[in-house]
């Protein structure tokens, strides 16, 4: 599967993972190989996105800390404008930080937060750059209680994995803590790039 020049080697049947088949403005970016159908190893089905909910298992590796039910909307996207998801999450930090006091907690996590210890409103964790950074180097992320649910539990991570894809999902918090988000994550980028065929382009 092709998004963009980033070719991914995902296992049939395509409607486990969700492949949305949305054309490109300009196609043919990638032509066709041989005599071989759409979806072949040496013809790579174009996607604009690619969702990896049910591959949860594959991309976490080893890592068995991950209940059931924690992670939703595991998707990785082709960029086609601004990335908006990491935007969001960056301004809504600086937000965050101006108008609420903020702490230290478990994981090498910073949260900001008008609700300390309550089951619903907003509230973001981040960590220095420093410490653990999105690939491009920004401030890895986690907003909770901006949607798509209002529960403090609910919470999105959206951010640049490269200058062509962009990655998203849905977190819960009750179920992973702050303690192993960034575990959980590094778990997740490794899977990734066990996914693509050209993982050095």
């Amino acid at each position: 599967m092709a998004l963009g020049e980033d070719v991914f080697r995902v296992p049939p049947p395509p409607d486990w993972v969700g492949i949305y088949p949305i054309p490109y403005p300009n196609l043919g970016e990638i032509p066709p190989t041989g005599d071989a159908p759409p979806g072949c190893p040496d013809h790579p089905a174009e996607a604009f996105s690619l969702h990896l909910t049910s591959r949860l298992t594959f991309l976490l590796g080893d890592l068995r800390v991950v209940p059931p039910g924690a992670l939703q909307a595991v998707n990785i996207s082709r960029i086609n404008h601004r990335p908006y998801g990491e935007l969001f999450a960056m301004k809504t930090l600086a937000m965050m930080v101006k108008r609420h006091p903020c702490h230290e907690v478990d994981g090498g996590l910073v949260e900001c937060t008008g609700h300390a210890g309550q089951k619903r409103g907003s509230s973001v964790l981040s960590a220095q750059a420093s410490f653990y950074s999105t690939p491009l180097g920004n401030p890895f992320i986690v907003t909770c209680g901006f949607g798509p649910g209002i529960w403090a539990r609910d919470c999105q991570v959206h951010y640049q994995l490269s200058e062509r894809l962009e990655l998203r999902y849905q977190i819960n918090r009750e179920r992973v803590p702050p303690a192993r988000m960034i575990d959980v994550d590094r778990a997740i980028r490794a899977g990734i790039q066990r996914l693509l065929v050209n993982p050095n382009q």
